[in-house]
């Protein structure tokens, strides 16, 4: 079922590619994804909101028969963005380093629903701020970031 490999170079760049993207990804999802400014007397007040304040606050809403419009998608795409950058990075490692033939299709279908769901993550966390009056911060850019990497690595893996 495996067989010795040898490490090419484009192996090796591709899995340091995948494993910045993985990183990124990592601080991404537990960086700040929303982040409000008010001024006060003159003064600029910035507040951000990780997504584990934004389930809270979804959470407290939802006692009062309302949610924090937006919150159940990024959420979702965010946690599947995370996972699947983890698995990807795994199955890359088994199938590229251990030399397990047969995962290279499954490589480049993880890496491309990696891919996918880095742009939903965006794409929501984009909408919710609009309809919050707020702007994204820095976790759902590393997250499309990331995710574009290290999926779009894999993918590419396929051919290597």
């Amino acid at each position: 079922m495996s067989k010795k490999t040898t490490f090419n170079l484009k192996t090796l760049i591709l899995c340091a590619v995948i494993i910045v993207g993985l990183v990124l990804t990592i601080i991404g999802m537990f960086g700040n994804f929303l982040k409000s400014e008010t001024t006060v007397l003159g003064s600029k007040i910035v507040s951000t909101s990780t997504l584990s304040d934004l389930a809270d606050a979804n959470k407290t809403l939802k006692e009062y028969d309302k949610s924090y419009e937006g919150f159940a998608a990024t959420n979702i795409f965010a946690w599947a963005t995370f996972i699947l950058a983890i698995v990807v990075t795994v199955v890359f490692a088994v199938a590229k380093f251990i030399g397990v033939k047969g995962l290279d299709m499954i490589v480049s279908l993880v890496g491309c629903l990696t891919v996918v769901a880095a742009i939903l993550v965006f794409v929501f966390a984009i909408i919710m701020a609009n309809k919050h009056d707020v702007s994204i911060a820095a976790g759902p850019i590393m997250m499309l970031i990331g995710g574009i990497l290290a999926g779009g690595a894999a993918a590419a893996s396929g051919k290597v």
